[in-house]
């Protein structure tokens, strides 16, 4: 059996270590494999791209401990669900519906409210353990209406363009935006576009992969993880071209626009 990590915790703490040991006290055989630790706390939209880009690589039933924003109230219930065959379990902070806008089905609970750190890590050691015992069965629990998210993951989109938020930005300050390929596809229908970048940066294809332009240039490629991706061939695109994680009250100096003529 897998479970996966990711949190906002960071590394230089031992709150992994210690969410580590709990579950391996429960369910010594496990393997753990760890997501991401360094999602910028309260950015739900980076903990949910981090998610989504990585838990279909994942054989079925693998369990996906999300202790991001873990308690986000005096007491928070452990929630769960099922994707594409995957265990998502997380805090209700809204992240499942972000993460998972049109593909959620129905949501359960523990039914347990867990007033600290340690509590939350037993509760979700015990409630994996239950449920592999259960083979992965829901049976019994209560079913839940999960908070909702103050955002999106979804692009806005108008007739003729596209708005664009940046969701995570990688070590080598490549931007990812809330867009992935089959949607840029769907409202482009075949039209020309341009994305518009700061500092009248214009493009109208997308790459292939970084080697396709020169050195320093600036490109737009589809990553791997399916989203539309800001970057500079060996350059720095988010320092360069001022593109930041967006925030609630500076959406408009975050955006990216992609226009369709």
């Amino acid at each position: 059996m897998i479970i996966t990590l990711l949190s906002d915790f960071g590394l230089q703490d031992n709150f992994i270590a210690v969410a580590k040991g709990v579950l391996l006290q429960s369910l010594p055989e496990v393997v753990i494999v760890d997501l991401n630790h360094e999602i910028q706390p309260y950015n739900k939209l980076q903990c949910g791209y981090q998610l989504k880009s990585a838990f279909t690589n994942f054989p079925p039933n693998t369990v996906h401990l999300v202790l991001f924003d873990a308690l986000p109230h005096p007491q928070s219930q452990l929630l769960a669900t099922k994707v594409n065959d995957q265990i998502i379990l997380c805090a209700d902070n809204g992240l499942l519906p972000l993460t998972f806008f049109g593909e959620l089905g129905k949501v359960y609970t523990n039914g347990k409210n867990a007033g600290n750190y340690l509590e939350c890590l037993h509760q979700a050691a015990t409630f994996i353990k239950d449920f592999k015992a259960k083979d992965f069965s829901f049976e019994g629990l209560a079913e839940i209406v999960p908070e909702q998210a103050y955002t999106q993951m979804k692009p806005s989109v108008k007739e003729n363009s596209i708005e664009c938020q940046v969701i995570h930005v990688d070590r080598f300050e490549n931007v990812v935006l809330n867009i992935t390929q089959s949607e840029f596809e769907e409202h482009r229908a075949g039209r020309q576009f341009r994305i518009l970048l700061p500092g009248r940066n214009t493009l109208s294809e997308i790459s292939n992969s970084y080697g396709d332009v020169s050195e320093n240039t600036v490109l737009c490629l589809f990553n791997s993880a399916g989203f539309l991706e800001v970057a500079i061939n060996k350059g720095h695109a988010s320092s360069l071209l001022g593109l930041k994680y967006a925030k609630p009250k500076q959406m408009v100096y975050q955006q990216v626009k992609i226009e369709f003529s």
